[in-house]
């Protein structure tokens, strides 16, 4: 065996065995950052059941609205909730303000955590409208029956 040949063959053997040490490696990573996720999802379950365990909890109406002029009338120009803030996707939703005061944190499932910013003309009673930028993302959720934690009294 020539002197180049043996030295491929050493190189060839070096780096397949370090590619094996970082694939050894690797996979301990991958196992531990799955275990350390599970860990905190764990947690976060805990907490948000602990959270909300201290709210009220009911079915509601929920339905979707949009930016449009079609959803939000005249108001549509100023881009803005009742509550002063932008509206943003997911995390604005319209209520009717005696059941849910404006600025309350709720927990929408099936749709996750949003906060009571705005209110609407059909918003009355147990409905809630939520924020999408977009008339077609509006339609596509269209209205279902889901249930709400809130704290009536924020």
């Amino acid at each position: 065996m020539s002197k180049r040949s043996r030295c491929l063959t050493v190189f060839s053997v070096a780096l397949l065995s370090a590619t094996l040490v970082a694939v050894i490696y690797h996979n301990r990573i991958i196992t531990e950052l799955k275990q350390r996720n599970t860990i905190l999802s764990n947690k976060v379950n805990e907490m948000e059941e602990t959270f909300l365990s201290n709210r009220e909890k009911d079915q509601f109406e929920i339905t979707a609205y949009d930016p449009s002029r079609k959803s939000c009338g005249k108001w549509a120009k100023y881009n803005l909730t009742k509550s002063g803030t932008t509206p943003q996707r997911y995390r604005t939703v319209a209520v009717d303000p005696s059941v849910i005061p404006l600025g309350s944190l709720v927990y929408i499932e099936s749709v996750g955590w949003a906060i009571a910013e705005d209110t609407g003309n059909l918003v009355k009673g147990k409905t809630i409208d939520v924020f999408f930028d977009s008339y077609m993302e509006a339609k596509q959720f269209g209205r279902q029956k889901l249930t709400v934690y809130y704290n009536r009294n924020t």
